[in-house]
């Protein structure tokens, strides 16, 4: 047995089922580009940090006391 199918069906199919798996899995994929945005911004205040003046740790904790 072969079953035909056209190219936009098949298109449109896969849309379809992608459109539904997000649906389904919202928070999950809401997670996922949570992690990639934090992990994107980390890296970019590592890369800022690299090109930065070291401070003592004494400094970093005053800051962190006095809310920054």
């Amino acid at each position: 047995m072969s079953i035909s199918v056209e190219r936009e069906e098949l298109k449109g199919i896969i849309k379809e089922s992608v459109s539904e798996l997000f649906e389904q899995n919202r928070e999950l994929f809401a997670g996922i580009i949570e992690e990639v945005i934090e992990d994107k911004l980390f890296m970019d205040a590592m890369k800022a940090g690299e090109s930065s003046e070291l401070v003592s740790r004494d400094a970093v904790f005053a800051a962190l006391k006095n809310g920054g």
